[in-house]
């Protein structure tokens, strides 16, 4: 239950302290007066989004207190807006986040405002209030999750089918390149080795014949030099007979002797090694044409394209077959199809069950609130799908919110038959839908959340259905703790505790919003100037 409301510099309320108690508690005034700040800043303290413009002008910063009395314990809130500084929550002395206090009040507390009818008149709510009053949240919750895991897991799979064929293209080119590199049995330093070798095959026949002519030159029969020389050693070693100081050079001329013989040996042996070999020739030219072909495919040199192939076996060995990855996707569709049909149908057997619970018990409400042959369904609007769910023997659409939507259909006359509310129902009439569903949640339910809001719900009705309104949220107050913001004198007397809001001007001259707890004598007063005025 709601025990204080303390409020600073909210729009035109500077200071405004309230206490409140159990029952129907009313707030009245004229229009304008400043009923709604009220309700805007308990809005705050429970979560609402903080806006810097609700600070009263000239001020740097506004707050809300509000403290719940429990069974258990005093929740104590406080809300601090700041024009430059942002908004700060506190939760029982700890500072929170905007989400967590939402968590907290959401059980504390439901604000109805105008706006609700409204939300009552959008069909794509309807579902909403049917899976609230079935506490089917969770369920829904679940059914959404699951939609989300299929759609997921299915979108993948059919990316993968459509992008098969690419994919096997893909592999298949990187199959051709691992086996063409493979085959090859590239080797760093081949190249050079064999352009050396094919220079020399190239050269074989200018080779054969330059060492035949420096072996005969060296050692032919006619004028060689090793003759010549062997006649000079001759003629040379007479002369070192009578003369020994030139035995120096006669040593000399014998080691050029032996060293042209060794080079003589060695042009002949090495002449008898070249080969003509145009077959070995034709070979090579065919290697380097294949390591050419591969370095300008593959990177340009020896080394890229030995990368290249280790490349390649990373990304084949990461992956997968492609039509062993689209089957096993495949499984995993169907199988996130079934967890999600078998989630959707149980939640669509409750639904259907808590619309059965829903048309009885509203209708019973209306009828108290003189709607006495009303008649209301809260229909499940099913689509027909050939690729859907099959759902009694139908195949109908998947929706993340499960197999249906819901529609609500009302008809305030008798003999006629109910149609979708949006195009039937009056203001006033849907003032007293939205009061006979919330409270036939809490005769279901046996009552519900701690602290109830109607702020000007009951616009644009008056007469009986006023004193009719008034009876209902009174039973709804012995439940609960119940605050009204109405024009309606009807539901002002039924009131347990009267504020009366005002504007007054402070010393400076401005407008400020006073809030006043009316005596029996002033619930009077307030009450006739109430019923002096037109219904609004």
């Amino acid at each position: 239950m709601l025990k204080k409301l303390t409020i600073r510099n909210v729009a035109l309320a500077d200071h405004v302290d309230l206490e409140f108690d159990s029952g129907l508690t009313v707030l009245t005034g004229e229009t304008g007066a400043g009923k709604s700040v009220l309700v805007n800043s308990l809005a705050l303290a429970l979560g609402a989004r903080a806006d810097r413009d609700s600070v009263r002008h000239g001020e740097s910063e506004a707050s809300v207190y509000a403290a719940f009395d429990g069974s258990n314990q005093t929740l104590e809130l406080q809300r601090t807006v700041g024009t430059s500084s942002g908004s700060r929550i506190v939760v029982n002395g700890e500072k929170a986040t905007a989400s967590s206090l939402r968590a907290v009040t959401s059980p504390l507390a439901e604000i109805m405002g105008q706006h609700a009818n409204q939300q009552l008149l959008d069909e794509s709510n309807h579902l909403l209030f049917v899976d609230r009053f079935g506490k089917l949240d969770s369920q829904r919750e679940k059914v959404e999750g699951l939609f989300e895991s299929w759609q997921t897991v299915q979108a993948e799979w059919l990316r993968l089918q459509r992008r098969r064929e690419q994919l096997l293209a893909e592999q298949e080119l990187l199959r051709f390149q691992h086996d063409e590199i493979e085959k090859a049995q590239v080797r760093i330093g081949e190249e050079n080795e064999l352009e050396r070798e094919r220079k020399l095959l190239d050269s074989a026949r200018e080779l054969m014949a330059a060492s035949s002519a420096i072996v005969a030159a060296l050692d032919g029969e006619d004028q060689s030099i090793l003759s010549a020389i062997a006649n000079i050693q001759k003629e040379l070693d007479a002369m070192v007979g009578r003369d020994d100081t030139i035995q120096a050079h006669s040593d000399d001329l014998s080691d050029i002797t032996y060293r042209l013989q060794d080079l003589r040996q060695a042009i002949e042996s090495y002449g008898g090694s070249v080969k003509d070999d145009p077959a070995r020739l034709e070979e090579i030219n065919l290697r380097l044409d294949e390591l050419y072909r591969l370095k300008k495919k593959y990177g340009g040199s020896e080394e890229t394209v030995l990368q290249t192939l280790k490349d390649v076996e990373i990304l084949l060995d990461n992956r997968p077959d492609v039509d062993a990855a689209i089957d096993q996707l495949g499984r995993q569709t169907d199988t996130a199809r079934q967890a999600y049909a078998k989630a959707a149908l149980a939640l669509s057997k409750k639904r259907t069950t808590v619309a059965r619970k829903i048309k009885k018990l509203v209708e019973q409400e209306l009828r108290e609130l003189a709607i006495d042959k009303a008649e209301f369904t809260a229909a499940m609007i099913r689509e027909e799908d050939d690729d859907g769910i099959e759902c009694n023997g139908d195949l109908v659409k998947a929706l993340p919110v499960g197999l249906e939507t819901a529609r609500f259909l009302f008809s305030a006359n008798p003999g006629e038959p109910a149609k979708p509310m949006v195009k039937v129902a009056s203001g006033g009439e849907i003032s007293r839908v939205l009061l006979a569903i919330k409270s036939a949640e809490f005769q279901k339910a046996g009552g519900g959340r701690p602290l109830l809001v109607f702020d000007e719900v009951d616009a644009g009705i008056g007469g009986q259905t006023a004193i009719d309104l008034a009876n209902k949220l009174k039973q709804l107050s012995e439940k609960s703790q119940v605050l009204v913001v109405t024009h309606l004198h009807q539901i002002a007397r039924l009131a347990d505790h009267h504020f009366a809001i005002s504007k007054a001007t402070d010393s400076d001259g401005r407008n400020t919003i006073q809030v006043k707890r009316l005596t029996k004598g002033e619930r009077k007063a307030e009450i006739d100037r109430m019923i002096a005025l037109p219904d609004q």
